[in-house]
């Protein structure tokens, strides 16, 4: 598996890193890469560096050329072998006829991430190393063209040993911020350039989020130039990839050149938690696309009556960029009427549809919009692709490993309570429930005495008596729903809450996360027969009418199987760093348990 470590530099050391390649990916590297191993490879052992090697070290969704260890410090070097490079944007340049992250920003993005996330605490410093052109130069980072100066470089350091080094390579890198504390962050920079607010706190765009901002802006400055038809963007990622973070920065960056931009969404604690963290002025213009309500106070971007409503409140203008994040939640009628900007953007995973109606696919968007560009933000950035892997495999009733990833199962709910409290000195911890037993009561919010409200305890709205007798902390365990969309959530979210004293269902969870996750995995989603089943009769989610999950439950099981599972991926990948599991169906954990290749996690 990478990285690849070395004592001595080779010719023949790119056979390893080939093999290495395919046990970490599963799939043999490009010619392109190999012949740019082998070239690196053949620049080094020119200089015979006495430091330790470490290369193709992964920095989440990407991979530091090399790094040299000595005994307290590190150099990270970026190599290019580009022969024609020109500047495009701040950010992004064209080399040898293709788009590409500007490698000052991408190096700095590595950087910055190993110094702030990195667990040796070790000092990390950059080069750049261009070894085939002269065309680009930059005051953002110390570039080289030639392996002699890597060698003055390394010569200024003391060589490490491989204990050294693999301090480095078994190292963990963990993120600090969850989603909305960076938001929160971002509402004191100067927003002239987003990307390099992002990039000095360690949440530098990836080439791929930066292809897509590239892309988009390029796309409002044509639309300046001369009268074009509407652009329409669909950006397809899977869970964790920063779909969310990328919209936001688009908005902010967007507003920064002012552009009139509107960043959208359908569910209201997002909404409502995302303009709490940015604050009233930058929150102007985040609005619904969809609300769901007949004759409704605020029309939906994608409503019928939009334009007029929007010209009431903010005067005749024309509007530049609308974003659209979680896309998949869409109906078609809002897909039809959704692009009314020059430039839309539509931000989509379909995995995560939870309702009957909700029909963000790619076939749907193809259908509706014209002068379509689709992009991709294939690997996930938050969480181990290895973890979101076995979510899946124990989805479809296969075994996984959850790797290195803090997955474990408790046999009892106050083990797992116990075990998230131990977790609040590492990090943020939350609390979500399946949406079972009792259904909160939409007209009394807040009421801890309404047993509609409560999802863990005794008594339970649905008679469900697992709980009966419990104890946490010396009292009656007892655990609310979050309601208040307004109030609860944002304040939930930010921490002021007590997180073991409330739980969010699946809408309240979707878009966020936190550094440690405990789920309740409920009695709709369970185990009989050596494969998944629906249970309709816990399910208390009637969201939706007609199409909510609870009556679909009844009468199209194949398609609340789909839903659940998308409902259970969703709430099983909202942890950073651990996701904490107790089944209220002994029988369903029992069979979980056996899908584990891990054995020790549970």
């Amino acid at each position: 598996m990478l990285p690849v470590i070395l004592e001595e530099v080779t010719h023949t050391v790119y056979v390893d890193l080939i093999r290495h390649y395919e046990e970490t990916f599963n799939e043999k590297p490009t010619v392109e890469q190999i012949n740019a191993w082998k070239k690196l490879l053949e620049l080094l052992s020119k200089i015979s560096p006495l430091h330790p090697v470490i290369l193709e070290y992964p920095i989440f969704t990407e991979r530091a050329d090399v790094i040299f260890a000595d005994k307290d410090k590190a150099l990270v070097v970026e190599a290019k072998g580009w022969r024609r490079v020109r500047k495009l944007g701040d950010n992004v340049v064209e080399a040898d006829g293709e788009l590409h992250e500007d490698p000052c920003y991408q190096l700095n993005n590595y950087v910055n991430k190993l110094n702030l996330f990195h667990s040796s605490n070790i000092k990390f410093e950059g080069l750049l190393f261009l070894y085939n052109t002269s065309d680009y130069s930059s005051s953002e980072c110390k570039v080289i063209r030639d392996v002699s100066e890597l060698k003055k470089e390394l010569d200024k350091f003391p060589p490490g040993n491989l204990e050294d080094a693999k301090r480095i390579a078994e190292g963990r890198l963990e993120l600090k911020d969850t989603f909305i504390q960076l938001v929160n962050k971002l509402k004191d920079e100067k927003l002239e350039d987003v990307s390099k607010a992002l990039l000095s706190k360690g949440y530098g765009l990836t080439e791929d989020q930066m292809r897509v901002m590239n892309a988009v802006f390029d796309a409002l400055k044509d639309s300046k130039k001369e009268e074009k038809k509407k652009v329409n963007f669909l950006i397809r990622g899977t869970s964790g990839s920063g779909k969310s973070l990328l919209a936001v920065a688009l908005y902010l960056e967007a507003l920064s050149k002012g552009y009139t931009t509107i960043l959208a969404y359908k569910n209201n604690r997002l909404i409502n938690t995302i303009r709490n963290a940015l604050g009233k002025e930058l929150s102007s213009f985040i609005l619904f696309y969809s609300t769901g309500r007949k004759n409704p106070v605020v029309v939906g971007v994608g409503e019928k009556g939009f334009e007029e409503w929007f010209t009431k409140k903010f005067g005749k203008r024309s509007i530049d960029l609308i974003i659209f994040d979680e896309a998949q939640r869409m109906r078609e009628e809002v897909i039809k009427n959704s692009p009314r900007g020059i430039v839309n953007v539509y931000f989509y995973d379909d995995s995560q549809v939870l309702i009957g109606d909700e029909a963000g696919t790619r076939d749907n968007f193809l259908k509706y919009l014209t002068n379509v560009k689709e992009y991709e933000l294939p690997s996930p950035v938050r969480e181990p692709k290895q973890y979101l892997d076995f979510v899946k495999r124990i989805l479809e009733g296969v075994k996984g490993n959850p790797g290195n990833f803090d997955f474990r199962i408790f046999d009892d709910i106050t083990g797992m309570l116990n075990e998230l409290e131990n977790r609040r000195k590492r990090g943020k911890i939350a609390l979500i429930c399946s949406f079972t037993e009792s259904e909160g009561d939409a007209k009394d919010k807040t009421n801890w005495n309404n047993i509609k409200n409560i999802r863990i305890g005794y008594p339970l709205q649905s008679g469900f008596d697992l709980y009966k007798g419990v104890k946490f902390k010396g009292e009656e365990l007892k655990i609310k729903w979050l309601m208040n969309e307004r109030v609860e959530y944002p304040r939930y979210w930010n921490g002021e809450f007590d997180p073991l004293k409330y739980c969010s269902s699946v809408y309240g969870a979707q878009g966020f996360e936190a550094d440690y996750v405990g789920v309740v995995w409920g009695r709709d989603l369970v185990w009989r027969n050596n494969g998944w089943t629906v249970n309709p009769d816990p399910i208390t989610d009637y969201v939706g009418g007609r199409v909510s999950l609870k009556a679909i439950a009844y009468k199209d099981k194949k398609k609340a199987l789909e839903l659940l599972k998308n409902r259970y991926y969703i709430m099983l990948t909202r942890g950073l760093k651990g996701v904490y599991v107790f089944f209220e169906d002994k029988e369903t954990a029992s069979a979980v348990k056996k899908l584990i290749k891990n054995p020790d996690n549970v």
